[in-house]
Protein backbone atom coordinates (compact mmCIF):
# COMPACT_ATOMS: atom_id res chain seq x y z
CA UNK A 1 0.00 0.00 0.00
CA UNK A 2 1.05 3.73 -0.90
CA UNK A 3 -0.34 6.95 -0.30
CA UNK A 4 0.30 9.75 -2.24
CA UNK A 5 -0.86 13.78 -2.54
CA UNK A 6 -3.93 13.88 -4.78
CA UNK A 7 -4.57 16.78 -4.19
CA UNK A 8 -3.26 20.62 -3.43
CA UNK A 9 -5.03 23.74 -2.52
CA UNK A 10 -3.99 27.81 -0.99
CA UNK A 11 -5.86 30.51 0.15
CA UNK A 12 -4.67 34.25 1.07
CA UNK A 13 -6.54 36.86 1.89
CA UNK A 14 -7.02 40.37 -0.63
CA UNK A 15 -4.93 42.93 1.76
CA UNK A 16 -1.34 43.64 0.69
CA UNK A 17 0.55 44.71 3.39
CA UNK A 18 4.12 46.86 2.66
CA UNK A 19 6.63 47.16 4.91
CA UNK A 20 6.27 50.67 4.99
CA UNK A 21 2.77 50.47 6.30
CA UNK A 22 3.56 48.28 9.10
CA UNK A 23 6.53 50.29 9.88
CA UNK A 24 4.41 53.26 10.20
CA UNK A 25 1.89 51.34 12.92
CA UNK A 26 4.92 49.70 14.69
CA UNK A 27 7.61 52.49 14.52
CA UNK A 28 9.65 49.89 17.12
CA UNK A 29 11.78 51.84 19.98
CA UNK A 30 13.34 55.16 19.28
CA UNK A 31 17.32 53.45 20.50
CA UNK A 32 16.35 50.98 17.51
CA UNK A 33 15.16 52.63 14.25
CA UNK A 34 14.26 50.69 11.13
CA UNK A 35 13.56 51.45 7.97
CA UNK A 36 11.46 49.55 5.16
CA UNK A 37 14.85 48.53 3.32
CA UNK A 38 16.70 47.26 5.98
CA UNK A 39 13.52 45.09 7.00
CA UNK A 40 13.41 43.40 3.74
CA UNK A 41 17.39 43.33 3.70
CA UNK A 42 17.37 41.26 6.66
CA UNK A 43 14.23 39.07 6.18
CA UNK A 44 13.75 38.98 2.04
CA UNK A 45 10.33 39.67 2.96
CA UNK A 46 8.71 42.94 0.79
CA UNK A 47 4.93 42.52 2.06
CA UNK A 48 2.50 40.06 3.14
CA UNK A 49 -1.67 39.42 3.25
CA UNK A 50 -3.78 40.26 5.55
CA UNK A 51 -7.60 39.47 5.91
CA UNK A 52 -8.14 43.17 8.03
CA UNK A 53 -7.13 46.32 7.43
CA UNK A 54 -5.20 48.35 10.01
CA UNK A 55 -5.71 51.68 10.56
CA UNK A 56 -2.21 54.23 10.87
CA UNK A 57 -4.21 56.49 12.95
CA UNK A 58 -5.50 54.44 15.54
CA UNK A 59 -2.54 51.35 14.91
CA UNK A 60 -6.09 49.00 15.44
CA UNK A 61 -7.22 46.55 13.12
CA UNK A 62 -10.63 47.65 10.98
CA UNK A 63 -12.94 45.17 11.53
CA UNK A 64 -16.02 45.03 9.06
CA UNK A 65 -19.34 45.31 10.13
CA UNK A 66 -20.52 41.83 11.56
CA UNK A 67 -17.04 40.74 11.95
CA UNK A 68 -16.93 38.35 15.27
CA UNK A 69 -19.77 36.37 14.12
CA UNK A 70 -18.35 32.46 12.73
CA UNK A 71 -16.75 31.51 10.20
CA UNK A 72 -13.83 33.84 10.64
CA UNK A 73 -10.65 34.56 8.53
CA UNK A 74 -8.81 31.65 9.53
CA UNK A 75 -12.00 29.31 9.11
CA UNK A 76 -12.49 31.19 6.17
CA UNK A 77 -9.16 30.60 4.42
CA UNK A 78 -9.17 27.49 5.77
CA UNK A 79 -12.12 26.35 3.94
CA UNK A 80 -10.80 28.06 0.42
CA UNK A 81 -7.70 25.99 0.58
CA UNK A 82 -9.76 22.65 1.06
CA UNK A 83 -11.85 23.09 -1.58
CA UNK A 84 -9.28 23.58 -3.56
CA UNK A 85 -7.63 20.82 -2.76
CA UNK A 86 -10.56 18.89 -2.92
CA UNK A 87 -11.07 19.84 -6.33
CA UNK A 88 -7.54 19.03 -7.66
CA UNK A 89 -7.81 15.63 -6.30
CA UNK A 90 -11.21 15.56 -7.97
CA UNK A 91 -12.92 14.27 -5.32
CA UNK A 92 -15.66 15.80 -2.87
CA UNK A 93 -16.00 16.55 0.97
CA UNK A 94 -18.03 13.42 1.89
CA UNK A 95 -15.27 11.04 0.29
CA UNK A 96 -12.96 12.48 3.13
CA UNK A 97 -12.38 10.02 6.22
CA UNK A 98 -10.90 12.75 8.17
CA UNK A 99 -9.61 16.25 8.60
CA UNK A 100 -6.88 17.47 10.49
CA UNK A 101 -6.51 21.01 11.18
CA UNK A 102 -3.18 22.86 11.90
CA UNK A 103 -3.43 26.55 13.68
CA UNK A 104 -1.96 28.22 16.74
CA UNK A 105 -4.53 31.33 15.43
CA UNK A 106 -7.52 30.08 15.12
CA UNK A 107 -10.99 32.02 15.24
CA UNK A 108 -12.06 31.05 18.56
CA UNK A 109 -9.14 29.07 20.99
CA UNK A 110 -11.49 26.70 22.43
CA UNK A 111 -12.52 23.19 22.12
CA UNK A 112 -11.44 22.51 18.22
CA UNK A 113 -14.21 24.92 17.62
CA UNK A 114 -12.82 26.03 14.12
CA UNK A 115 -11.90 22.54 12.82
CA UNK A 116 -15.79 21.27 14.21
CA UNK A 117 -17.38 24.19 12.43
CA UNK A 118 -14.95 23.47 8.86
CA UNK A 119 -16.21 19.57 9.19
CA UNK A 120 -19.71 20.57 8.90
CA UNK A 121 -19.69 23.56 6.13
CA UNK A 122 -17.89 21.30 4.19
CA UNK A 123 -20.60 18.63 4.53
CA UNK A 124 -18.28 15.81 5.64
CA UNK A 125 -20.25 12.57 6.64
CA UNK A 126 -20.44 12.28 10.94
CA UNK A 127 -18.35 9.89 11.11
CA UNK A 128 -15.19 10.81 9.84
CA UNK A 129 -13.54 12.64 12.64
CA UNK A 130 -11.60 16.02 12.28
CA UNK A 131 -9.14 16.92 14.83
CA UNK A 132 -7.35 20.64 15.59
CA UNK A 133 -3.62 20.66 16.51
CA UNK A 134 -2.32 23.53 18.19
CA UNK A 135 1.00 23.87 16.08
CA UNK A 136 3.14 26.76 14.66
CA UNK A 137 5.94 26.88 11.55
CA UNK A 138 6.41 22.87 12.09
CA UNK A 139 2.77 21.99 11.67
CA UNK A 140 2.61 20.37 8.39
CA UNK A 141 5.46 18.36 9.16
CA UNK A 142 3.43 16.20 11.47
CA UNK A 143 0.01 16.87 9.65
CA UNK A 144 0.85 14.85 6.70
CA UNK A 145 2.73 12.43 9.20
CA UNK A 146 -0.13 11.93 11.02
CA UNK A 147 -2.40 11.50 7.56
CA UNK A 148 -0.28 9.25 6.20
CA UNK A 149 -0.45 7.21 9.17
CA UNK A 150 -4.27 6.54 9.31
CA UNK A 151 -4.18 5.47 5.55
CA UNK A 152 -1.21 3.24 6.11
CA UNK A 153 -3.42 1.72 8.95
CA UNK A 154 -6.19 0.93 7.06
CA UNK A 155 -8.67 2.59 8.63
CA UNK A 156 -8.87 5.77 6.59
CA UNK A 157 -9.05 6.04 2.89
CA UNK A 158 -8.92 9.36 2.07
CA UNK A 159 -7.66 12.43 4.66
CA UNK A 160 -7.32 16.13 3.80
CA UNK A 161 -4.47 18.15 5.97
CA UNK A 162 -4.93 21.76 6.64
CA UNK A 163 -2.95 24.16 8.00
CA UNK A 164 -3.74 27.77 8.62
CA UNK A 165 -2.23 31.35 10.49
CA UNK A 166 -4.29 34.45 10.56
CA UNK A 167 -2.16 36.80 12.49
CA UNK A 168 -4.01 40.59 11.79
CA UNK A 169 -6.96 40.44 13.92
CA UNK A 170 -4.20 40.73 16.75
CA UNK A 171 -2.30 43.50 15.52
CA UNK A 172 -1.98 46.48 17.49
CA UNK A 173 0.02 49.41 18.40
CA UNK A 174 -0.61 48.86 22.53
CA UNK A 175 -0.13 44.82 21.99
CA UNK A 176 3.07 45.20 19.87
CA UNK A 177 4.75 48.01 21.60
CA UNK A 178 6.41 46.32 24.36
CA UNK A 179 9.52 43.64 24.73
CA UNK A 180 10.54 40.73 26.30
CA UNK A 181 13.95 39.88 27.90
CA UNK A 182 15.04 36.19 27.03
CA UNK A 183 18.52 34.88 27.21
CA UNK A 184 19.88 38.30 28.01
CA UNK A 185 18.59 39.32 24.88
CA UNK A 186 15.68 42.07 24.35
CA UNK A 187 13.11 40.49 21.63
CA UNK A 188 11.37 43.47 20.45
CA UNK A 189 7.74 42.32 19.35
CA UNK A 190 7.35 45.13 16.72
CA UNK A 191 9.51 42.63 14.91
CA UNK A 192 7.05 39.76 15.11
CA UNK A 193 4.28 42.38 13.85
CA UNK A 194 6.79 42.54 10.62
CA UNK A 195 7.20 39.06 10.18
CA UNK A 196 3.91 36.99 9.80
CA UNK A 197 1.27 36.81 7.19
CA UNK A 198 -2.14 35.34 6.82
CA UNK A 199 -2.86 32.62 4.83
CA UNK A 200 -3.42 28.51 4.52
CA UNK A 201 -2.68 25.42 2.46
CA UNK A 202 -3.98 22.09 2.47
CA UNK A 203 -3.35 18.49 1.35
CA UNK A 204 -5.56 15.56 -0.24
CA UNK A 205 -3.54 12.22 0.93
CA UNK A 206 -5.12 9.23 -0.50
CA UNK A 207 -4.35 5.14 -0.44
CA UNK A 208 -3.00 4.38 -3.70
CA UNK A 209 -2.09 0.79 -5.01
CA UNK A 210 0.00 1.29 -8.08
CA UNK A 211 0.96 4.67 -10.17
CA UNK A 212 4.62 6.94 -9.48
CA UNK A 213 3.15 9.43 -6.83
CA UNK A 214 4.05 8.11 -3.19
CA UNK A 215 4.95 9.36 0.16
CA UNK A 216 8.44 7.50 0.39
CA UNK A 217 10.00 9.02 3.58
CA UNK A 218 9.38 11.11 6.88
CA UNK A 219 11.52 12.44 9.56
CA UNK A 220 9.50 14.36 12.10
CA UNK A 221 11.12 15.25 15.66
CA UNK A 222 10.47 17.24 19.22
CA UNK A 223 12.55 18.65 21.18
CA UNK A 224 11.99 21.49 23.74
CA UNK A 225 13.79 24.19 22.93
CA UNK A 226 11.58 27.89 22.80
CA UNK A 227 11.93 30.01 19.82
CA UNK A 228 8.50 31.99 20.31
CA UNK A 229 6.63 33.25 23.38
CA UNK A 230 3.41 34.45 24.46
CA UNK A 231 3.34 35.00 28.20
CA UNK A 232 -0.22 35.89 28.49
CA UNK A 233 -3.67 33.81 27.98
CA UNK A 234 -2.70 30.85 29.43
CA UNK A 235 -3.22 29.60 33.63
CA UNK A 236 0.21 31.12 34.36
CA UNK A 237 -0.84 34.83 33.23
CA UNK A 238 -4.30 34.72 32.79
CA UNK A 239 -6.60 37.56 31.55
CA UNK A 240 -6.66 40.13 34.61
CA UNK A 241 -3.27 39.32 35.83
CA UNK A 242 -1.54 39.74 32.51
CA UNK A 243 -0.49 42.97 30.81
CA UNK A 244 -1.27 43.92 27.51
CA UNK A 245 2.03 43.52 25.71
CA UNK A 246 1.86 40.04 27.25
CA UNK A 247 -0.59 38.94 24.63
CA UNK A 248 2.32 39.60 22.01
CA UNK A 249 4.12 37.06 20.44
CA UNK A 250 7.67 37.27 20.64
CA UNK A 251 9.94 35.46 17.87
CA UNK A 252 13.46 34.81 19.69
CA UNK A 253 15.32 35.75 16.51
CA UNK A 254 18.58 34.62 17.70
CA UNK A 255 17.37 31.13 18.95
CA UNK A 256 15.48 30.60 15.43
CA UNK A 257 18.47 31.38 13.08
CA UNK A 258 20.62 28.97 15.25
CA UNK A 259 17.87 26.47 15.01
CA UNK A 260 16.67 26.71 11.52
CA UNK A 261 19.56 24.93 8.71
CA UNK A 262 20.93 22.30 11.45
CA UNK A 263 17.97 20.81 12.16
CA UNK A 264 16.37 20.98 8.91
CA UNK A 265 19.69 19.76 7.17
CA UNK A 266 20.04 16.70 9.35
CA UNK A 267 16.34 16.29 9.14
CA UNK A 268 16.51 16.54 4.98
CA UNK A 269 19.98 14.52 4.85
CA UNK A 270 18.00 11.66 7.00
CA UNK A 271 14.89 11.56 5.31
CA UNK A 272 16.95 11.67 1.84
CA UNK A 273 19.28 8.42 3.12
CA UNK A 274 15.65 6.90 3.66
CA UNK A 275 14.47 7.55 0.62
CA UNK A 276 17.55 6.46 -1.20
CA UNK A 277 18.02 9.97 -2.76
CA UNK A 278 20.82 12.36 -3.17
CA UNK A 279 20.28 15.70 -3.12
CA UNK A 280 20.73 16.65 -7.00
CA UNK A 281 17.59 14.06 -7.66
CA UNK A 282 15.42 16.36 -5.65
CA UNK A 283 13.26 18.53 -8.46
CA UNK A 284 12.08 21.20 -6.18
CA UNK A 285 12.06 21.97 -2.63
CA UNK A 286 9.61 23.23 0.08
CA UNK A 287 11.06 24.68 2.85
CA UNK A 288 9.28 26.32 5.79
CA UNK A 289 9.60 30.46 4.53
CA UNK A 290 11.06 31.93 8.15
CA UNK A 291 12.66 34.65 6.17
CA UNK A 292 14.85 34.41 2.69
CA UNK A 293 18.51 34.82 4.60
CA UNK A 294 17.59 31.36 6.45
CA UNK A 295 15.99 29.91 3.36
CA UNK A 296 19.37 30.61 1.74
CA UNK A 297 21.83 29.49 4.51
CA UNK A 298 19.49 25.68 4.66
CA UNK A 299 20.30 25.97 0.42
CA UNK A 300 24.30 26.59 0.82
CA UNK A 301 24.26 24.06 3.71
CA UNK A 302 22.68 21.45 1.78
CA UNK A 303 24.48 21.81 -1.89
CA UNK A 304 21.24 22.33 -2.99
CA UNK A 305 20.85 24.13 -6.44
CA UNK A 306 18.81 27.33 -5.33
CA UNK A 307 17.12 27.44 -8.99
CA UNK A 308 15.30 24.40 -7.51
CA UNK A 309 13.92 26.50 -4.10
CA UNK A 310 10.84 27.42 -3.88
CA UNK A 311 10.37 30.96 -2.21
CA UNK A 312 7.49 33.31 -2.01
CA UNK A 313 8.62 34.44 1.61
CA UNK A 314 8.93 37.70 -0.60
CA UNK A 315 5.15 38.18 -0.98
CA UNK A 316 3.88 36.75 2.44
CA UNK A 317 5.96 36.57 4.85
CA UNK A 318 6.13 34.19 7.65
CA UNK A 319 2.97 31.75 7.01
CA UNK A 320 3.65 29.49 9.90
CA UNK A 321 2.78 25.91 9.11
CA UNK A 322 0.72 26.86 6.25
CA UNK A 323 3.96 28.02 4.05
CA UNK A 324 5.13 24.77 2.59
CA UNK A 325 1.57 23.68 1.82
CA UNK A 326 1.10 26.71 -0.15
CA UNK A 327 4.36 27.09 -1.81
CA UNK A 328 3.36 23.49 -3.13
CA UNK A 329 -0.16 24.21 -4.15
CA UNK A 330 1.45 27.69 -6.09
CA UNK A 331 3.60 25.30 -7.83
CA UNK A 332 0.93 23.11 -8.93
CA UNK A 333 -1.40 25.62 -10.30
CA UNK A 334 1.04 27.14 -12.00
CA UNK A 335 2.21 24.14 -13.71
CA UNK A 336 5.75 24.38 -12.32
CA UNK A 337 5.45 20.88 -11.02
CA UNK A 338 2.45 18.33 -11.82
CA UNK A 339 0.38 15.59 -9.12
CA UNK A 340 0.63 12.38 -10.83
CA UNK A 341 4.08 13.29 -12.56
CA UNK A 342 6.30 11.06 -10.38
CA UNK A 343 8.88 14.05 -9.79
CA UNK A 344 11.20 13.98 -6.75
CA UNK A 345 10.01 16.93 -4.25
CA UNK A 346 11.32 17.64 -0.34
CA UNK A 347 9.35 19.36 1.69
CA UNK A 348 10.54 20.73 4.90
CA UNK A 349 9.65 22.96 8.27
CA UNK A 350 10.93 23.72 11.79
CA UNK A 351 8.49 25.76 14.36
CA UNK A 352 7.65 26.14 18.07
CA UNK A 353 8.55 25.06 19.91
CA UNK A 354 10.72 22.58 18.47
CA UNK A 355 8.72 20.67 16.00
CA UNK A 356 10.72 20.04 13.23
CA UNK A 357 11.16 17.64 9.98
CA UNK A 358 11.18 16.78 6.52
CA UNK A 359 9.12 14.29 3.93
CA UNK A 360 10.22 13.19 0.92
CA UNK A 361 7.55 12.22 -2.17
CA UNK A 362 6.67 11.95 -5.27
CA UNK A 363 4.48 14.28 -6.79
Amino acid sequence: MKVRIAGVGASVPPHIVSNEHLLTLFPGPRRMPWTAADFEAKTGIRERRFSVELDLATGYPILPPGYGEPPGPAGLLAEGAVLEALATANTDPTELDALIYGSATPDRIRFGDDAQLLHHRLGMRPDAPVVHIDVGCGGSIFGLQWAKEMILSGVRRRVAVVMVQVVSPALNREIYSGALDYDGRTNEAFLTALLFGDGAGAVVLERAEDGESEMLAAVARNEHFEIAVQEGGGNLRPPGSASASDFAVHILGKRVADAYAPVLRGSIEEALAQADYGIDAIGRFYFHQSNLRLVDQLTEELGADPARVAINVDRYGNTSGASTLILLAEEVRSGMVALGSGVPVVLAAVGANLQYGAHVLRL
